[in-house]
């Protein structure tokens, strides 16, 4: 079944769907891009869902984010969140439509934001369009799910027996070399690739593969997240369904 963006819209619009169920995985791409985030800078965080995200960038000092979603409900999460910050202003954009935004961020970011939008040619329209909000010298941080991160751990989870883990209905991944050779064609440079390999290694491969009973909030969970796990580990990108892509105007 082929699904439009007005049904992925009707979806996020439901008050009980949450962005991301698993909050170790949360926690872990967040920091991906505070990390990246410098001080005094001046944000575009692009499909801010609830804030999850942009309470922990408004955090950095000095920086001002401005915070856009097309979702009125993800939009009124987000609000709840942020309530006292006052270096936030949230709006309501649809990067599908019309819209206006400054064009000299420091960041932008897009979190789980492109993979919503259910083709290529609309996604690579709007990633131009991201980079335009940039100031010369600006960076694009793109947390976004990756085709060859999905196979390369259902390549995994079969070596261990285990069913493949499908993208999401309301999901379309991106072709890693497509990506870079379109962000190229239009100019602009990929300073680094990062990833969540090691989370997503132990948790959707080791763990199902020995344990039945899954949860997200677990102590296998907690301590797959921790710092020392991945400098244990260190496999980056390998096995990383979502990965940050670090694009240069």
């Amino acid at each position: 079944m082929v699904h439009n963006n007005a049904e992925v819209l009707a979806h996020w619009n439901k008050d009980d769907v949450q962005s991301m169920y698993d909050k170790y995985l949360l926690d872990g791409e967040i920091e991906l891009i505070r990390q990246r985030i410098t001080p005094n800078a001046k944000v575009l965080d692009a499909g801010c869902g609830e804030g999850e995200g942009t309470i922990v960038y408004s955090a950095i000092p000095g920086t001002r984010v401005t915070a856009v979603d097309f979702s009125e409900t993800r939009l009124k999460k987000a609000t709840e969140r942020l309530r006292g910050r006052g270096n936030v202003e949230l709006r309501q954009v649809d990067f599908l439509g019309e819209y206006e935004l400054d064009g000299d961020f420091d960041f932008v970011v897009s979190q789980r934001f492109l993979i919503n939008l259910m083709e290529w040619e609309l996604q690579s329209k709007v990633l131009v369009e991201l980079m335009a909000r940039l100031k010369p010298g600006g960076r694009f941080l793109m947390l976004e799910g990756s085709q060859p991160g999905v196979d390369s751990l259902n390549e995994l989870r079969a070596a261990l027996g285990l069913a493949p883990i499908p993208v999401q209905w309301h999901n379309w991944f991106f072709d890693d070399e497509q990506l870079i050779d379109h962000m190229q064609a239009h100019g602009f440079a990929l300073a680094e690739v990062a990833g969540l390999g090691t989370y997503f290694a132990l948790t959707r491969g080791i763990r199902p593969a020995l344990d039945q009973d899954l949860n997200w909030d677990s102590e296998f969970n907690r301590s797959a997240a921790s710092p020392r796990m991945d400098e244990l580990l260190d496999l980056g990108t390998k096995f990383s369904r979502l990965k940050l892509w670090v694009f240069t105007k």
